[in-house]
């Protein structure tokens, strides 16, 4: 009898953002994400700014395989929260 319970990956790059403030109001996110919008929306949201004041960038990633699409959105989100109240 063989038996294999569940399987998650593991994912090769860490969450990380680094929050900057902008001029203006604006925020300059540098995150491991997969989705770029999304964590655009999640920032303007949690700092009630519009998204046009919000830049996202992010290096190609390896290794994620759909699952830096929303994981990464906590550490961005308290980021942005930080950088914005901060400046």
């Amino acid at each position: 009898e063989f038996r294999l319970g569940g399987q998650e990956h593991f994912y090769l790059e860490p969450n990380a953002t680094l929050a900057l403030p902008l001029e203006g109001g604006g925020l300059e996110l540098h995150c491991s994400t997969q989705a770029v919008m999304k964590t655009q929306v999640y920032a303007s949201h949690v700092c009630n700014i519009p998204m046009n004041k919000v830049v996202v960038r992010m290096k190609r990633m390896g290794g994620g395989f759909g699952g830096k699409e929303t994981r990464t959105a906590f550490a961005t989100a308290a980021a942005a929260v930080a950088a914005h109240k901060l400046n």
